[in-house]
């Protein structure tokens, strides 16, 4: 299903917008709070172009059961995260989910996880960098998503498999492949002068400018026509053909003997400074190896690493660690020591944060959910 996703992009000069560039870092889930009749995504596009009621309110994205409206450009700075000049509003691209009494909740909320998945790949975000409104200013926002937060992000994981799964039968129509982001923005522009969709992918270290992606290879071929005849440099990648005549020209390897795993889902391991490519054949970054991930999920010899979203191989990992028994216990008041650098998840945690006490509303392997900030911090941050 394709994203329906309607421009109505608000003046930089308005009074309820910054007016400044960013470079997204983060993607801040909200909840609109209005349950009105007809309180859809088109209609806070239009609240936001009528002045958002006299507030400095503005952000990128509604959703609703039907559409998402864009009223910001991914990299102009909106007001949504109450945080002032802090990173919420200027790194931040701001969703709205609909709670309209008219619509369906649920579906707004399949959107808009395809949305962010969406953003995820344009910008290069992990998802750590997912964050609700809470995050930023304390506001119990998106209200209806704090309680099962962990199962939204999920949701986001569940939604990177559909879409790869498809991908993977379609003939991908590319026109060029860059290590720098630059370059293939003005590859884009230039396609998209001469009148073809366009959009750029970024996949093992390389961004990848498509001009269409087909489930027949007679239309790939026929993009492949038009983009020649404008003069461009063009292939067909990925395809159900291109990976069966792979399945029959190469030997299959002989099948292990089966071992007691050494390894389970929701294991903590170490991705191997060795390790060259991921299970799928991609280049690894040299950032990403050498630190610790969880498994969530295993298939024959390669395993799926939640904080990354890609399949290694079992071999490319090292075993986990034993858990130490829990000292820690839902209820019990800690303080978040000053030490503490990064939350569990990977940000960076504000010193407003450090040295206050909190509750715990969770515990999990290594890490505990403090209530009153709802964010995950190591064991060893609390005392």
């Amino acid at each position: 299903m394709t994203l329906k996703i309607r421009r109505n992009i608000l003046s930089q000069g308005a009074p309820n917008v910054p007016g400044r560039k960013m470079k997204p870092k983060y993607i801040t889930v909200h909840n609109t709070a209005n349950t009105s009749r007809g309180a859809n995504a088109e209609m806070h596009a239009r609240y936001q172009h009528n002045g958002s009621g006299g507030r400095q309110a503005s952000w990128h994205y509604t959703v609703d059961d039907t559409e998402i409206w864009q009223t910001l450009e991914d990299t102009q700075q909106g007001w949504h995260a109450g945080d002032g000049s802090g990173a919420g509003n200027t790194q931040s691209i701001g969703i709205e989910i609909c709670e309209n009494s008219d619509g369906n909740f649920d579906k707004a909320v399949k959107n808009a996880q395809r949305l962010i998945r969406k953003l995820m790949n344009k910008h290069g975000m992990s998802i750590n960098n997912v964050v609700p409104h809470k995050h930023w200013s304390g506001k119990n926002c998106p209200r209806k998503l704090l309680g099962n937060w962990d199962e939204f992000k999920a949701g986001l994981v569940e939604e990177e498999k559909v879409i790869s799964a498809k991908s993977d039968d379609l003939f991908k129509v590319q026109i060029g492949a860059f290590s720098k982001k630059t370059n293939a923005d003005i590859l884009a522009r230039r396609a998209k002068a001469r009148g073809f969709d366009q959009y750029i992918v970024k996949e093992g270290g390389l961004y990848k400018v498509q001009i269409g992606a087909f489930s027949q290879k007679a239309n790939a071929d026929e993009a492949v026509k038009k983009a020649k005849k404008a003069g461009f440099d063009v292939y067909i990648i990925g395809g159900k053909s291109v990976n069966k005549a792979k399945a029959k020209s190469s030997k299959p390897s002989p099948k292990p003997k089966p071992k007691s795993a050494p390894i389970k889902v929701g294991d903590k391991v170490t991705l191997s400074n060795s390790a060259k490519r991921y299970a799928t054949g991609e280049i690894i970054p040299t950032r990403y190896k050498g630190k610790r991930y969880t498994v969530q999920q295993i298939s024959g010899d390669r395993a799926l690493l939640k904080e990354l979203f890609s399949w290694v191989n079992v071999k490319d990992i090292g075993g986990p660690k034993k858990p130490a028994k829990p000292a820690l216990k839902a209820g019990s008041r800690v303080t978040l020591k000053t030490s503490a650098k990064t939350y569990a998840t990977g940000e960076a945690i504000p010193a407003r944060i450090k040295g206050k006490r909190y509750t715990i509303q969770q515990v999990s392997k290594g890490r505990v959910l403090l209530k009153e900030i709802f964010s995950w911090v190591r064991n060893s941050d609390v005392i």
